[in-house]
């Protein structure tokens, strides 16, 4: 199976999304504020969401390094007339 960088990023965000909605659902609330929830490490939700959106950034941030170099790689070389 091959998977664009597109759609890698809609998987990013779509996930991102539903974590957001289900963080504001008063059932999950209930949850993460009962005296039984412990994660590993301290995490929670809201660092899987930040954590998400770090990713996407940096796949962003890369698909517009990425591009900056082949546009670059393409022009003549600077000091050089034609």
């Amino acid at each position: 199976m091959t998977i664009t960088v597109e759609q890698i990023k809609s998987i990013l965000a779509g996930t991102e999304e539903n974590l957001r909605l289900l963080q504001k659902q008063p059932e999950y609330q209930a949850l993460e504020q009962s005296e039984n929830f412990v994660t590993q490490n301290e995490l929670g939700l809201a660092d899987a969401i930040q954590a998400l959106s770090e990713v996407y950034q940096a796949i962003t941030e890369s698909e517009c390094d990425l591009v900056s170099a082949v546009v670059s790689s393409q022009l003549p070389p600077s000091g050089i007339s034609h």
